[in-house]
């Protein structure tokens, strides 16, 4: 029994791994999420985001957003490809050592959430000013999003075709992306 295990987990081992992962799920399409949204809470990004231009030598290279894994490291969330059209935004403190929770937003998203466009490419500080509806991801969220483990579930999101990671106890967003629990705790307050 024991050769039956390890061989059963080496052929597990060999799957790949774009066949373990979800389909990303376009959640404005499932009626019974959006529902929620009709009661969801206004939040407003309580801390400063930074922001700054691409450099030349960034366009066209890939981009990867971490964020937090509730363990007290990091995990990969999405990947994007720098243009010279999008924002480079980033939280000021980093998630663990020198890995900062960082996303590519395009200019004309960034102009109508911050008001004005960085025109450095170093970081600057930025206070948001739209507000966002947000609903708390629990257990039946994640299954009306088609979880797979209970934990997360994969959104579609329009910067990344493999979609962008959702996780319990994390909220989700009424345009398009989701906020990892520490994140949300961290950087976000309730509009009273």
């Amino acid at each position: 029994m024991p050769s039956f295990t390890l061989l059963s987990s080496l052929l597990v081992s060999l799957i790949p791994i774009s066949v373990a992962q979800a389909t990303p799920v376009e959640f404005q399409k499932i009626p019974a999420v959006m529902e929620q949204f009709k009661q969801a809470e206004l939040y407003r990004k309580k801390s400063a985001t930074l922001g700054r231009l691409p450099l030349a030598t960034e366009i066209g290279k890939p981009f990867p957003t971490y964020v937090s894994d509730n363990k007290g490291g990091y995990t990969l969330e999405t990947e994007n490809v720098i243009s010279n059209n999008i924002v480079i935004a980033s939280m000021p403190k980093p998630i663990v050592n020198n890995i900062y929770n960082q996303w590519l937003v395009p200019k004309n998203t960034w102009v109508k959430t911050y008001g004005e466009l960085p025109t450095e490419t170093e970081f600057k500080p930025f206070q948001r000013i739209k507000t966002i509806k947000a609903i708390k991801i629990d257990d039946s969220l994640l299954k009306l999003l088609g979880s797979q483990d209970g934990e997360t579930a994969t959104i579609q999101v329009s910067w990344d075709p493999k979609g962008m990671k959702v996780y319990k106890d994390g909220y989700l967003a009424d345009y398009e992306y989701g906020i990892a629990p520490d994140e949300m705790k961290a950087n976000y307050e309730k509009v009273k």
